[in-house]
């Protein structure tokens, strides 16, 4: 069972087995596939590439630090990030605190990032936003109050703070009401809480000088037995970044999530397309019994460590194989697939949806659990084909590149030509925990 577990909890599992539901399509349970209709995919994103950049090499990577850019004005952005770095360089902060106190805001920014719902919005000095962007201004609002913190640090994120967030002050600080509600309210403060915890489980990760903080991990990057240091700069494997992610914060998820034996795996959920492939005669993945119906996404998880690298190239890291990094399988990238054509949902489970309504589901229902699971490999098709319209490679444009520019914006793009509340196809009903 433990090298089921170590298997499932890998980056490897992730590409292997949504490949395996998407290359059967006669196991789906849910969805029909159209991949007629993936070019004009490629060809939207590629359109959105050339619109807002001068030049592909322009592309900042999918991270949490492009909604801290956000501004009221379209294609315009405000540097947050870049005038607090100036502000701690100016008080004669040295540069790794500096990256630690970023960590520790992209961390708990990131566990906030949860669909936010189409109700809610945040309103600051700035302007007024709206999901991600509102959820990532309000959350480095909280951060900046010092609210995370127990020492006279307040740009300091540790775990007696995080024990010590309620849901009254998250509320308070997102100007949460019955007019502006915020969907997982309950469950994100719950998050943090647990982050606060699972921070203390893990000092070999965490700790320093007595304090247990997200920070704390550039640390042990440099100074793990697999980084090489070349001219000053450190080469960190990518798979110890993610250790320290779907290790350290595996004590964030809720017990509700799937297990085996009396481990929780995280984002991790049945998928009937993917047992009825373990039953195929050639027994795919007959070497990690208990698992056969399991299909791996880690969304948050890869979210955050995508989050994550772009702070800390400002401690001279370089990551090692972030190809084996897959994009995102969230309603925005899934979301441009269903609107596109690329996916719809079969007759049968449609059948059951009332006339003139959008299709809702629970995250673990197998309508969800399947969506993603083809949205991962439709991600990577989707790039393969705009690298070769742009005739660049993998190299000059990586996935989260793609993601970035593309696919996800796209996603959003026409949504709001869809439907008023710009919302995705499909519903998916959300404990802030997931999505």
């Amino acid at each position: 069972m433990q090298s089921t577990i170590e298997h499932i909890k890998s980056l490897d599992s992730i590409r292997l087995r949504t490949n395996l539901v998407f290359s059967h399509p006669e196991c789906l349970q849910n969805f029909d596939i159209d991949l007629s209709k993936l070019p004009a995919v490629a060809d939207l994103v590629v359109e959105l590439i050339k619109r807002d950049y001068k030049s592909p090499a322009e592309i900042p990577p999918h991270s949490r630090w492009r909604h801290f850019e956000a501004s009221p004005v379209f294609n315009k952005t405000i540097d947050r990030i870049g005038d607090l770095i100036k502000s701690w360089k100016t008080a004669g902060i040295d540069h790794l605190e500096i990256v630690r106190r970023l960590l520790d805001l992209f961390v708990t920014s990131v566990l906030l990032d949860a669909g936010a719902g189409a109700k809610w919005k945040y309103t600051n000095s700035s302007g007024t936003y709206n999901r991600s962007e509102g959820l990532g201004i309000a959350s480095l609002d909280l951060f900046l109050e010092g609210a995370l913190s127990s020492s006279s640090n307040p740009f300091q994120c540790d775990s007696k703070g995080l024990e010590n967030i309620t849901v009254e002050k998250l509320s308070k600080v997102f100007q949460v009401s019955e007019e502006n509600p915020l969907v997982g309210l309950e469950g994100r403060c719950n998050l943090l809480q647990r982050l606060g915890s699972t921070l203390l489980n893990y000092p070999e990760f965490f700790s320093r000088d007595s304090v247990s903080r997200p920070g704390n991990l550039v640390d042990y990057l440099i100074n793990h037995p697999t980084t090489k240091t070349v001219d000053g700069t450190h080469q960190v494997q990518i798979e110890c970044l993610w250790h320290v992610v779907v290790v350290g914060f595996s004590g964030v998820w809720p017990d509700t999530r799937t297990k085996l034996g009396d481990t929780s795996l995280g984002d991790v959920w049945h998928c009937k397309a993917l047992e009825a492939v373990s039953k195929l005669p050639s027994k795919p993945l007959g070497q990690w019994p208990g698992s056969e119906s399991l299909v791996t996404f880690h969304k948050l998880s890869q979210w955050l460590t995508y989050s994550l690298m772009e702070p800390l190239l400002l401690a001279n890291i370089k990551f090692i194989g972030v190809e084996k990094m897959t994009g995102l399988p969230e309603y925005r990238n899934g979301g441009l697939f269903v609107d596109m054509g690329v996916l719809t949902l079969k007759k049968s489970i449609l059948s059951s949806v009332p006339a003139g309504t959008i299709p809702k589901f629970q995250v673990w229902d197998d309508a969800i659990v399947e969506w993603r699971a083809l949205t991962i490999p439709l991600l990577d098709k989707t790039a393969e084909l705009v690298r070769q319209r742009l005739n660049m490679t993998a190299e000059q444009l990586p996935l989260a590149k793609v993601l970035e520019a593309g696919t996800w914006k796209a996603g959003r793009e026409v949504a709001a030509k869809l439907r008023k509340d710009k919302g995705p196809p499909i519903e998916i009903i959300s404990d802030g925990t997931v999505f």
